[in-house]
């Protein structure tokens, strides 16, 4: 794995944190906002494995995870759509004045962020694993 990539999983992993220390202090919407950039992070960390042009802005990483990923693989089939979700609950939680979010919105939003976190550690250390010469893998065992 590239030390981006660690990197954003790492980022992703901070990100759910304080997601999750916010949804319990009642901070419902910042919650969905650091789940949403948590989603973001590990979109971009699996884009990583395959090009080093990450788009900068937020609907363009959407759309190139879901072309290279969601699209591709029925394993990423839903994670398309968490982000697409992620990001519509992100910004209305930024910028809606009348529509709040609650606990179980929040909620849903952190357990998404989680979920696609632990997909993508398993599928970056599989892809890893796969890629090593047969020697290499040998003389962990070893």
């Amino acid at each position: 794995m590239k030390s981006e990539q660690k990197q954003r999983l790492f980022n992703a992993k901070e990100n759910i944190k304080a997601a999750q220390l916010l949804a319990h202090s009642h901070f419902y919407d910042i919650a969905i906002s650091r789940a949403y950039y948590a989603m973001l992070y590990v979109a971009e960390a699996l884009l990583l494995d395959q090009t080093t042009a990450i788009p900068t802005q937020n609907e363009a990483v959407n759309t190139l995870f879901t072309e290279r990923f969601s699209a591709q693989t029925p394993l990423f089939q839903p994670y398309g759509t968490y982000l697409e979700d992620g990001l519509t609950a992100r910004l209305r939680a930024d910028y809606s004045h009348g529509d709040k979010a609650t606990l179980a919105d929040a909620k849903q939003h952190i357990n998404r962020a989680k979920a696609f976190l632990d997909l993508a550690k398993h599928y970056l250390m599989t892809e890893l694993s796969a890629s090593e010469p047969a020697e290499v893998g040998a003389s962990r065992l070893g």
